[in-house]
């Protein structure tokens, strides 16, 4: 990808060598971090990620937010796409979650029916340009379950839900 030679260092610009390393750096860093958290979260639900993750229900996660909002209060969007395998066995699944809502800031995926002992909060991602988002990450169901993907775009939430039934081998 990228090789050092004397012979481009003492021809070159020394700034503009420097500059084309930090930037190959910066990139590598970027992808890297991207690649390791795929459920990287903005700074609002970062400071609040401790209390999502200990809340059991999705309501008890949505009135943490400013301002709170509650499931029943959820807008629902045939401009948001939950995918996921209709049936799969008890495991790491792919879930596949998109946004064409113009000002997507974040998603949110719960698990509305966990097992015992499986947390209901399963996936934030934060979206940094507003844009079109579209997120792929894995989660790990063992029952049969309800997604639920909450996105709050333009200062409103929307959801969007689907069925995932897990089998036995």
């Amino acid at each position: 990808m990228f090789s050092l030679s004397k012979k481009s260092c003492s021809r070159g610009s020394y700034a503009g060598l420097l500059l084309t390393i930090c930037l190959l750096l910066h990139v590598n860093f970027c992808s890297a971090q991207i690649a390791a958290s795929p459920q990287k979260t903005s700074g609002v639900i970062n400071d609040m990620l401790p209390d999502i993750i200990t809340a059991d229900t999705q309501d008890k996660v949505l009135a943490l937010f400013k301002p709170p909002t509650s499931k029943s209060q959820l807008i629902k969007s045939d401009y948001l796409l939950l995918d996921s395998p209709p049936i799969a066995t008890a495991g790491i699944i792919s879930v596949h979650m998109m946004s064409e809502i113009p000002g997507t800031e974040f998603f949110l995926l719960f698990n509305s029916t966990p097992a015992i002992g499986e947390p209901s909060f399963l996936a934030a991602q934060a979206i940094p340009n507003l844009g079109k988002a579209d997120v792929r990450v894995k989660v790990k169901l063992a029952k049969s379950t309800e997604l639920t993907m909450i996105v709050r775009a333009g200062g409103r939430w929307y959801s969007v839900t689907n069925d995932v039934k897990i089998v036995t081998k």
